[in-house]
């Protein structure tokens, strides 16, 4: 009978402390909930610093600052002088100093890793306060599976947070897998791509070394607006790219580039970019794709690109006999099929697709295949200097 009660007492503990850790309420760590150490063991430092003389003021300053995440290495060297000083400063710039050491070897590494810092803040909070604020850190695994996100009080107690639900809190948030890393993916890939012989030339921020004697023909993007994003709020924004394809030349090769598409991080908002999409000098016929996707941060780069390559190295050779029209769709539907559905973690990895875009030609509120994306792109010719 003893043994009964017990048992009920146990299940009854269980649950209170369950639903505790639901209505975001401080509670100890049951069981090991730590899916990502390295992050885990930053944010614990992070909560550290933060709890220290003018740190607090001088870090979330920084951040409040900051529309996308923010290295954390250089959030560090903005800080105060005082706020340098203790073994809690000095981890936190190791951990930040080896990752960068990661990226100096001369080969592409596997995984892209920079730690970055952003601050989300609830709708209508005008100040971050200190007794307020916590520190947390995305889940490990995917999206779909995530339950809760755990997070730390500047005291190190342990806070568990909904990762479909929005805190009312505000809370700070590190990620080695952000924005920061998602622009040297995009050169690896991009590199990657051209020595795979999909890519006459390497894309760069700007048109120095492509423009011919008179200028550049091109297509720009005037505005996008997305419809959807779905990404759980520790997340962060989203990072999406495009993957731009056309036909190089008479035997129907493909020309293959990704250009990030940074500012595009919220859904249901209008954003114009001025954004060239298009060189027209890339390809030999007029009209090219432009497919759109979010960045995955469960499956790094190299399998990415790896799995382009491999599409499109197969398509090699069977296109020659094709009309250009009918080789242009099949590439487009190639970079879709390259990457299998394990690939994705929800469906809004796969943004959106804009096949056949005509070199002269204007488009205003136009939608994508999907029907996620709506742009306006316009023929946009760059004179030579």
């Amino acid at each position: 009978m003893m043994k009964k009660i017990l048992s009920v007492l146990s299940i009854g503990l269980y649950l209170i402390v369950f639903t505790a850790c639901e209505e975001n309420e401080v509670t100890p760590d049951p069981v090991n909930q730590d899916q990502n150490p390295s992050l885990d063991a930053v944010a614990q430092n992070i909560a550290d610093l933060l709890s220290e003389g003018e740190s607090f003021d001088n870090f979330t300053a920084i951040l409040e600052q900051q529309t996308v995440g923010i290295k954390l290495a250089e959030v560090l060297t903005r800080i105060d002088a005082d706020s340098k000083e203790g073994s809690t400063f000095s981890n936190l710039k190791a951990s930040a100093q080896f990752y960068d050491d990661q990226l100096k070897t001369n080969e592409a590494p596997e995984v892209v890793e920079i730690p970055e810092v952003w601050l989300y803040k609830p709708a209508g909070t005008n100040s971050v306060n200190r007794q307020d604020v916590l520190v947390a850190y995305p889940p490990a695994g995917k999206e779909d599976d995530w339950t809760k996100v755990k997070a730390y009080t500047l005291d190190k107690k342990v806070v568990y947070l909904d990762p479909n639900a929005e805190p009312d809190v505000p809370v700070i948030v590190v990620d080695n897998h952000g924005f920061e890393a998602f622009k040297v993916e995009v050169s690896y890939i991009n590199k990657q791509l051209q020595q795979a012989g999909f890519q006459k030339k390497m894309i760069s921020s700007n048109t120095k070394g492509r423009a011919a004697a008179a200028g550049l023909e091109t297509t720009k993007l005037d505005k996008i607006r997305l419809n959807d994003d779905e990404e759980p709020w520790i997340s962060g924004s989203a990072e999406v790219y495009a993957v731009t394809s056309g036909i190089r030349n008479s035997s129907n090769q493909a020309e293959v580039a990704v250009i990030p598409m940074y500012y595009l991080d919220k859904e249901d908002k209008d954003y114009y970019p001025n954004q060239v999409m298009l060189f027209w000098d890339d390809y030999a016929y007029q009209a090219a794709n432009i497919q759109l996707f979010e960045k995955d941060d469960n499956h790094n780069y190299q399998d990415m690109v790896s799995m382009l390559v491999k599409e499109l190295t197969a398509l090699a050779g069977t296109l020659s006999g094709h009309t250009w029209i009918t080789a242009l769709g099949v590439i487009g539907a190639a970079i879709v099929d390259a990457l299998p559905a394990s690939f994705w973690t929800n469906d809004d990895d796969y943004v959106d697709s804009f096949y056949t875009i005509e070199k002269n030609r204007s488009y205003t509120n136009y939608y994508g295949a999907r029907g996620n994306a709506k742009v306006n792109m316009s023929p946009y010719f760059i004179p030579a200097n």
